[in-house]
């Protein structure tokens, strides 16, 4: 196979990326959501270049799926290397508090700044990123407590961006769902894909269904013989090839056979998929700490593909 990258970047991201950087005078602080199960793959690099001297908290949505362990040994890592992290562990936690202390923690600086200048009230603008479907909208919603009161046409803000109320004096600066210009690695792509953070058709399914399956079936023993009722036969830690004997076996026990006797690894692998975006496993994560110096998202030697991807590969934010 050769060797390619994911390289895209739509127009209307493109705009957006403009206009961030237009405004980054007035930005204060930066949140920044992720997806709990891949926070390393769901970071946009992008973010991290051109907002880099703002401080940035690092929420970690969708908590609720994830594997606990993972999730607290990523909240270890982040907090390791001077970010500050907020867990969302599910729909119903009331976030507005806890995130509206956080903001005024980080910025506390700059707010006394602000009062030694004679300032009573400073105010705050709070620039809110992540890639598409994180659970940004979620997020914002609840800091704004449903009102989602927009100010047009003000000064400092363009038409792309959405300025919403917090607080007399916190405001939220909404962006849209924007990607990295290109994924440097099919690990990340995959991880974005079973967070349905970009199409499943961005990796081809067969590749993506057997590195979800290798790195699902060597991280969780026993997840995929007691969800499938097959065999524990196949010894761990498993290769590329050894996926499909597991999609065979799978094939056997659901009785997806061709002509009675050819396993249906294609219908297995469509069965296998569905239980992934549907969160049937329960409780998953699809990436460690231990393992970002293996996908690192700014500079990994790019991964052999079956073919380069040039369409729009987003998901509706």
């Amino acid at each position: 196979m050769d060797k390619s990258t994911f390289n895209w970047f739509p127009g209307h991201m493109n705009k957006s990326i403009k206009e961030i950087e237009s405004k980054i005078a007035i930005v204060d602080l930066v949140i920044e959501i992720v997806d709990a199960r891949a926070p390393f793959s769901t970071q946009n690099p992008l973010f991290r270049k051109i907002l880099s001297k703002r401080p940035r908290l690092i929420v970690m949505s969708k908590g609720d799926l994830a594997d606990n362990q993972v999730t607290k040994d990523w909240i270890d890592y982040f907090t390791e290397t001077g970010n500050s992290t907020y867990l969302i562990k599910g729909k119903e936690q009331n976030i507005y508090s806890d995130i509206l202390k956080l903001i005024n923690l980080m910025t506390k600086e700059k707010q006394l700044k602000d009062k030694a200048r004679g300032i009573e009230k400073p105010q705050l603008n709070v620039l809110v990123v992540g890639i598409p479907n994180v659970g940004k909208s979620t997020v914002i919603s609840k800091l704004s407590k449903g009102k989602h009161l927009k100010i047009g046409n003000k000064p400092g803000v363009t038409r792309g961006l959405q300025r919403i109320v917090m607080t007399e004096n916190i405001t939220l600066i909404d962006t849209p769902g924007i990607l990295p210009a290109r994924f440097e690695n099919e690990t990340i792509a995959c991880n974005c894909a079973a967070t349905n953070s970009i199409r499943l058709d961005v990796v081809p399914k067969e590749r993506f269904a057997t590195k979800l399956m290798r790195y699902i079936y060597n991280s969780y023993p026993s997840l995929i013989e007691n969800t499938y009722k097959i065999n524990k036969n196949i010894l761990r830690p498993i290769n590329y090839d050894d996926t499909f004997k597991i999609f065979e076996e799978i094939a056997k026990r659901s009785k997806f056979m061709i002509l009675d006797e050819i396993p249906d690894v294609e219908r297995t692998i469509e069965l296998f998929v569905h239980d992934l975006i549907n969160n049937n496993f329960g409780k998953i994560s699809y990436e460690k700490p231990i393992e970002v110096d293996h996908t690192s998202l700014l500079s990994v030697e790019a991964e052999d593909l079956d073919a380069t991807i040039e369409s729009d590969l987003t998901v509706e934010w």
